[in-house]
């Protein structure tokens, strides 16, 4: 598998591990944002640049394949122990305990208004 092969198909998985849009690597990982760790950032230019790399005949000695080869261990470890189903539930939890703490908060707030008023006298 080529660089730029192997590019390509982290960015495809990276879009679908972390639920983003696909285009180049590159451009996955500026709209991952705080979805992927700081510290796997660098992995990710490492491998964008040894793409970049790839592509001009005469520059690609400079790619470090030790350092490829970590940078790609490193990031499909991440994206593997990703589980997108766990986040689109504790997504939707989350909504719903903002909506449920809304309604108790009106409903409190009508009890408490209703028993400054007498209505429970």
């Amino acid at each position: 598998m080529d660089v730029s092969d192997l590019a390509d198909d982290l960015a495809a998985t990276m879009a679908r591990q972390l639920r983003l849009r696909g285009g180049s690597l590159a451009d996955v990982a500026a709209r991952a944002g705080r979805k992927l760790p700081h510290r796997l950032k660098a992995e990710v230019d490492v491998i964008a640049e040894a793409a970049t790399l790839a592509e001009h005949p005469k520059l690609t000695h400079r790619i470090d394949a030790k350092r490829l080869k970590r940078a790609e261990r490193k990031l499909r470890a991440f994206l593997d122990s990703q589980n997108p189903g766990a986040e689109r539930r504790a997504e939707f939890l989350d909504r719903l305990a903002a909506v449920v703490f809304v309604i108790f908060v009106a409903v409190l707030a009508a009890f408490f208004l209703a028993l400054s008023r007498g209505y429970f006298d």
